[in-house]
């Protein structure tokens, strides 16, 4: 009989968390950080053998096959089977940190951050892009003599665009700069 309540209890519990989950309330609570990524899992669950790191960036993770031959594998579409939710992004921390991928729950709401208008708001001239990459963005003091660069803070430049919705920062290829994307 005890065994009986116990598994009623966990079953309503169970269900009231499943309702809090779907609530308005959580909803808006979005961006959520689901957590990270099992990606020896993921590979298997799509055929291959396991998941190797090659490399030092992000992008070193491949899924490899029983032949060892490495195949690339999507960070997004991990979530998205981890957590089983397509509303599942991953975020990568710092592209020279492979093990600084985590998933987000977003909504389908994607903004391209106003970098240069960040700048001018925070007292810069403007932005500039100094590379191809997405770590390549700066914001620009123009002086007489020569230009300053500063580091942007693309969490505070998308809170700017975005306004007072919560946000996550994150990529689509670190290889191209124009990929930065503002997450609610």
């Amino acid at each position: 009989m005890r065994s009986l309540s116990k598994a009623l209890i966990a079953l309503i519990v169970g269900f009231a968390g499943m309702f809090a989950a779907i609530s308005p309330a959580a909803a808006a609570s979005t961006p959520q950080q689901l957590g990270g990524l099992d990606l020896g899992a993921y590979c298997r669950s799509i055929g291959y053998s396991d998941a190797a790191l090659t490399g030092s960036t992000a992008y070193d993770w491949h899924c490899v096959a029983g032949d060892g031959s490495r195949h690339d594998l999507t960070f997004e579409a991990a979530c998205r089977w981890t957590y089983g939710t397509g509303t599942a992004v991953d975020r990568i921390g710092s592209f020279t940190d492979p093990t600084s991928v985590s998933c987000w729950n977003v909504t389908s709401t994607v903004v391209t951050p106003a970098i240069n208008e960040y700048c001018v708001s925070t007292g810069h001239s403007a932005a500039a892009l100094l590379g191809t990459t997405v770590y390549d963005w700066h914001c620009v003091n123009y002086s007489r003599v020569d230009p300053v660069y500063f580091d942007v803070n693309l969490p505070a430049a998308c809170k700017y665009t975005v306004g007072s919705t919560a946000t996550i920062d994150r990529f689509a290829n670190y290889y191209d700069a124009a990929t930065w994307q503002c997450r609610v």
